[in-house]
């Protein structure tokens, strides 16, 4: 989501935050596959390691240039990252690159990147659209044999819309970029909250679904954030037609993700543990938690 920096540097943070969900997205739908569907699942691992290169590119693009409150938000990597990469690496055999995740240790520094890596970023955006249509289609594919009862999955078929909607607004928000647009009108930004409030709605929903049913207490919070979140998202489609809305919509936002993100980052660590009982895999839990960041982080840069 375009902030108020130069078009080179929204365009790595862009990059590094989304290339990293994308190929997720692969590795989530690769284990969800059954051996009959292994085709599928051939197909998502070749996508995810695409995308582990890309994003590989970015992090050796971007050292130096990430400015300190994307590096300090969470959204890039959180305390629980490696370590949730290597128990799902454990409890699946699927290998996961975490060198990846050490490299983005050190991109931070703030500077302000040189005009001449504009050919090379304007590269990388196309490179990234390119290969999330790519997987968009896969997902969407697989979306539709799913509806059909064509194919089974692990993964609900609300995760695979969800997924869906998140390459979108990845592909929508490199577009925006190349276009010069960096900043975000109100009218935007309203949007932009009617979005993200609805994917917090549905992270609380896979989250109730996930958990066994013996953890009541965490269930009900859950329940309660999905609540939550979807009254939210319906008071940020008002404040689109109602711009007056909008300073107060914000900060019942702000304050909502404040609390998820605590949850998720409470519920990672029980997941990490053993001390949660779920059917919740280590690195989904990393990764609702750093999707809560982004969106934290997005709402304080624009509150200001």
């Amino acid at each position: 989501m375009p902030m108020h920096n130069t078009y080179i540097q929204d365009s790595l943070e862009m990059n590094l935050f989304y290339l990293r969900i994308m190929k997720e997205h692969a590795l989530f739908l690769q284990l969800g596959f059954t051996p009959k569907n292994k085709a599928l699942a051939s197909e998502a691992e070749s996508l995810r390691k695409r995308f582990n290169e890309l994003l590989r590119q970015t992090i050796r693009m971007s050292k130096g240039y990430v400015t300190e409150v994307v590096m300090t938000s969470g959204e890039l990597f959180t305390r629980y990252t490696e370590e949730a990469e290597r128990q799902t690496q454990f409890f699946t055999g699927v290998p996961i690159d975490t060198s990846l995740t050490r490299e983005e240790y050190n991109v931070g520094g703030g500077a302000m990147p040189p005009a001449a890596m504009k050919p090379d970023v304007d590269r990388l955006n196309q490179n990234a659209m390119s290969l999330t249509r790519e997987l968009l289609g896969l997902k969407q594919r697989v979306l539709q044999d799913v509806l059909a009862c064509r194919i089974f999955t692990t993964v609900y078929p609300l995760q695979v819309e969800h997924i869906i909607d998140e390459a979108q607004d990845f592909i929508d928000m490199l577009e925006t970029l190349m276009s010069g647009d960096l900043e975000l009108s109100p009218v935007e930004f309203a949007g932009a909250q009617e979005f993200w409030n609805h994917i917090m709605e549905e992270h609380a929903e896979f989250i109730d679904g996930l958990l066994d049913p013996t953890e009541m207490e965490l269930k009900k919070l859950a329940e309660a954030f999905a609540v939550q979140f979807e009254r939210l998202a319906e008071q940020a489609a008002a404040a689109v037609r109602m711009l007056p809305m909008l300073p107060e919509v914000t900060m019942k936002s702000e304050a909502a993700t404040q609390s998820i993100r605590n949850y998720k980052s409470q519920a990672t660590e029980g997941i990490l543990s053993c001390s949660i009982r779920s059917i919740i895999i280590p690195l989904l839990s990393d990764h609702v938690l750093r999707e809560a960041s982004f969106y934290l982080r997005v709402l304080n840069e624009n509150m200001r």
